[in-house]
């Protein structure tokens, strides 16, 4: 029995359930979802501790009592951890946002319309395309915030189009946000998959690795590592195949209100991780040296 460790919540134990069949059908053996809770988990009004879900995950594999972890690769902190390493990053889903609003798309929401977020990033777009939106922090899993829209608790939220993607929540009603006027959060949309670096699944699992977005992901978080970016960073990065060896990446920065905002585009012919980290790392310092608008 295999044992794979997950967050407890329904989009974390469907990211955790693809990848586990995947593991089931490499290695002929049941694959067990291993629920693993965390105080973010629980009902709080309070914003979990930065990395706490990560945190719980890693010590359950360290400690053994799990074989391998599935996370949101937008999660994971930019260091990595003695004795784990990131067998596989599986092919990404959808990276961009998503406003999901009965009243229409950004464009329909009227002036004083309630957009619900907790993401620096986000809020700082929106308030940067849309002024005259009042962003306020809603907090909780993909399905508690959609529910908040529907109700009316507030006229909209902004969601990852790849939890909805996985939820089989993504349609056509839903408005997908462009990544040149919103960027995404480095890493959005890909999934990492995580094993003590000695052990020999490291193997098997490394077969459901998609290079294209281990290299793409790799100049993402290589921007956020340049930055010294922290969770309270609003910053988005995007890297794109514009050809088979050329990746474009787009990165920008900005304050909490989005008046202060530079934005950096590069593209460098790309071969490996290795050479995406250094194209990333060029972008954060651009992005740095940038007189923000």
């Amino acid at each position: 029995m295999i044992r794979l460790g997950t967050r407890a919540s329904v989009l974390a134990r469907a990211q955790a359930s693809t990848v586990g069949e995947a593991i089931a059908e490499l290695t002929g053996q049941p694959v067990d979802l291993v629920g693993v809770r965390t105080e973010g988990d629980g009902p709080s009004a309070a914003p979990p501790r930065p990395g706490v879900f990560v945190s719980a995950l890693r010590d359950a594999l360290l400690a053994g009592t799990v074989d391998v972890v599935v996370h949101s690769y937008k999660d994971l902190p930019s260091g990595e951890v003695e004795g784990l390493l990131v067998a596989a990053v599986p092919e990404r889903a959808n990276p961009c946002d998503v406003l999901f609003s009965p009243l229409g798309g950004l464009a329909e929401l009227p002036a004083g319309a309630r957009v619900g977020t907790s993401s620096p990033r986000r809020a700082a777009a929106l308030r940067r395309l849309r002024p005259d939106l009042v962003v306020v922090a809603v907090r909780g899993n993909v399905e508690t915030r959609l529910e908040q829209a529907r109700s009316g608790e507030v006229d909209a939220v902004v969601v990852a189009a790849a939890g909805l993607q996985r939820l089989g929540l993504l349609d056509p009603s839903v408005g997908v946000l462009d990544p040149a006027l919103v960027v995404p959060a480095p890493a959005q949309g890909a999934l990492a998959v995580e094993c003590r670096a000695d052990d020999r699944l490291i193997t098997v699992v490394g077969q459901l690795d998609d290079t294209a977005s281990r290299v793409a992901v790799a100049a993402e978080r290589a921007v956020l590592a340049g930055l010294g970016a922290s969770c309270d960073t609003a910053v988005g990065a995007h890297a794109s195949w514009i050809s088979e060896r050329v990746l474009l990446l787009t990165a920008d920065l900005a304050g909490h209100a989005g008046v202060d905002y530079a934005r950096v585009s590069r593209s460098a012919t790309v071969d490996d991780a290795a050479a995406a980290t250094r194209l990333g790392t060029t972008v954060a310092g651009s992005l740095l040296a940038e007189p923000a608008d």
